[in-house]
């Protein structure tokens, strides 16, 4: 009966000293980051949106170009009708110019359809600027009306028109090749693949 009993203590005391030397479990692995928002939420209510949209007509054009970056910022609704309006309507040339350069980093048929428009403005400043923000866009669509801008009394008009036209062609041209690129890689893939069965 002893020798139970001293097997039974040794039994327990190395359970005891297996659980004391015996490796720690590894800690549970951190919670993940917070999700970050694609999209930053906007600072400001709709009805304080409707603030700035008012100070969009203010007197001072500095105050009036404010408004129409914090609007793009926040990507407001009302954003692109302001800056729609602004760019046809407003007195202050060098908003209008901030305008045509902004939209330039744009895409869409209604921002090209505006530009164009300021195309044929009476400033000459102001439709060299919407023929430099075309060129930037890209839109083939905006060809035959650029055209219409080569026979402009304005010397630079003229020259921006044909600028705006080549690299039209020239983006259209390295599509084109991109594209005959990638139906000839896929071709050739096709070809290697029968070619292993």
């Amino acid at each position: 009966m002893k020798h139970v009993m001293m097997f039974l203590v040794m039994v327990v005391a190395g359970y005891f000293a297996f659980q004391q030397f015996k490796p720690k479990p590894l800690p549970p692995p951190p919670p993940p980051p917070p999700a970050i928002l694609l999209e930053p939420a906007p600072v400001i209510s709709e009805e304080e949106q409707s603030k700035i949209i008012k100070s969009a007509n203010d007197q001072d054009p500095l105050v009036r170009w404010e408004s129409i970056l914090f609007l793009d910022k926040m990507k407001a609704p009302a954003a692109y009708q302001v800056m729609f309006e602004k760019l046809h309507k407003d007195m202050d040339q060098d908003l209008r110019l901030k305008i045509c350069n902004l939209l330039a980093d744009r895409k869409g048929p209604e921002i090209s359809q505006n530009l164009v428009w300021v195309t044929k403005d009476n400033d000459p400043d102001l439709r060299v600027a919407a023929l430099k923000a075309l060129e930037k866009i890209g839109d083939y669509a905006t060809a035959s009306a650029i055209t219409d801008n080569l026979r402009d009394p304005d010397e630079r008009v003229r020259l921006q028109a044909l600028k705006t036209l080549n690299t039209l062609q020239d983006k259209k041209a390295a599509e084109i090749l991109m594209e005959q690129k990638r139906q000839e890689d896929l071709r050739r893939q096709a070809e290697e693949a029968a070619r292993r069965r």
